[in-house]
C-alpha cells in the first residue's frame, strides 16, 4: 500500500513539472543575452560595456550548461 502510493505520487508529480516550459525559457533566456551582447558589440566600446559583456558571457555560459543537463542524450 505504501509503495502504490509513493508512486502514484510521482507519477502525478511527474506529469505536473513543466520541464518544457523550463527549456522554453532557458532557450530564450539565451536568444535575449545573445542579441543584448550584439548590439553591445556594434556600438562604441566602454568600460560599462565592456563589464556588461562580461557579465553577459558569464550569463550565457551558465545557460548552456543548464541547457545541456537538461536535454536528454540519445
Amino acid at each position: 500500500m505504501g509503495w502504490e502510493k509513493l508512486i502514484d505520487i510521482f507519477s502525478w508529480l511527474k506529469d505536473k513539472l513543466p520541464i518544457a516550459d523550463r527549456l522554453e525559457k532557458i532557450k530564450n533566456d539565451i536568444a535575449k543575452l545573445e542579441a543584448e551582447k550584439k548590439e553591445l558589440l556594434d556600438g562604441q566600446a566602454d568600460i560599462i560595456k565592456a563589464r556588461r559583456i562580461t557579465a553577459v558571457n558569464k550569463q550565457l555560459d551558465v545557460l548552456r550548461t543548464r541547457l545541456q543537463n537538461a536535454t536528454p542524450t540519445s
